[in-house]
């Protein structure tokens, strides 16, 4: 176990985790198992997922996994983790399904291999025991775990469309628009916005009386990566829609556009103005000159970015490097 300097954001410790994040301090790595099917389940769950049993708890494991994909991190970086790093994804031995992200340390990031068995070392952060991983000495390798779902398996888990009418022949893009782009414009970015949204209903040959539907993602204003949503732009433009959309729960901007066509289709709407807004290199900026405070504080119930996997850059590599090693994909 190490002590170093100490990360931000830290994990939440709450009833469910707390037993994960500060089962370090006696060097024993702990995963949630089903008493009733003796699965491991991660995260922490009410109920289990393969049996639906509901007795559940701790269970102190070997702390030796296989490595199942990394990458080394150049750019980003967390404050007490200054890159580059290494973020990794390893499967536990006792059940291979489960897999933790995690740093990979004590090793050159170029002698690491998808395979390689790694163990368990903890990080003392506070009060959180951060589960890091380092490579068996001498090199050992172990069996890669199995994708969940097999490829010719997919079809399987794809129901058949109820009618033969698709909502996409419903509906159409009639119209398009953009602000100003460029780096640290440092403007409001509700204004962008309202720039895009302007030019995208004249270009529909529309006025914003028309608009009875808005769409967008995530909704939320979070380290520069939107503009505060629906609510925000009903605001600004007194628009009165009788459909609205937007989450981080949508298949991100492409899933706005997918659910406004969809409420099209079926007669929630008319015409729905679909906005996304994105400025970060603004927010990042200001957040340097302290015009800015750090969105959500110190603690963060994310089960990456405590290991510096904070953008979505990080959970694509892991994958597209698993994906690659596996089938042999080349481009």
């Amino acid at each position: 176990m190490s002590t170093g300097g100490t990360r931000a954001p830290l994990p939440q410790l709450t009833a469910e985790t707390e037993f994960f994040w500060t089962s370090g301090a006696d060097d024993t790595l702990r995963i949630q198992e089903c008493r009733g099917c003796a699965a491991l389940i991660h995260p922490p769950q009410p109920v289990c997922r393969y049996c639906g049993g509901y007795d559940l708890g701790p269970r102190a494991v070997s702390g030796v996994a296989v490595l199942s994909a990394f990458t080394v991190n150049h750019r980003f970086a967390i404050p007490g983790l200054a890159a580059p790093y290494v973020v990794a994804q390893v499967a536990i031995r006792e059940d291979p399904r489960v897999r933790l992200t995690t740093n990979i340390v004590d090793v050159d990031p170029d002698d690491l291999e998808i395979g390689q068995l790694v163990e368990v070392v903890f990080a003392k952060n506070d009060d959180v025991y951060l589960p890091l991983f380092r490579p068996l000495t001498p090199t050992q390798f172990g069996e890669q775990p199995a994708d969940e779902i097999a490829p010719q398996d997919f079809a399987r888990h794809v129901r058949p469309p109820l009618t033969s009418v698709r909502f996409e022949e419903r509906s159409a893009i009639t119209g398009i628009g953009a602000s100003r782009l460029g780096r640290r414009l440092m403007v409001n970015p509700l204004s962008l916005t309202v720039e895009a949204c302007e030019a995208a209903v004249a270009d529909a040959g529309l006025t914003f009386a028309d608009i009875d539907g808005l769409s967008t993602y995530p909704g939320l204003d979070v380290a520069g990566m939107g503009e505060g949503g629906v609510t925000a732009l009903e605001g600004a433009l007194g628009l009165r829609p009788t459909w609205i959309n937007g989450g981080m729960d949508t298949f991100g901007p492409g899933g706005s556009v997918i659910a406004a066509m969809m409420a099209v289709a079926t007669g929630m709407a008319r015409h729905v103005l679909c906005f996304r807004t994105l400025w970060e290199s603004t927010f990042q900026e200001l957040l340097k000159q302290g015009r800015m405070a750090h969105p959500g504080g110190l603690r963060t119930t994310s089960w990456q970015m405590p290991f510096g996997a904070t953008w979505a850059a990080h959970t694509l590599t892991l994958n597209a490097q698993r994906h690659f090693q596996r089938y042999g994909t080349s481009r």
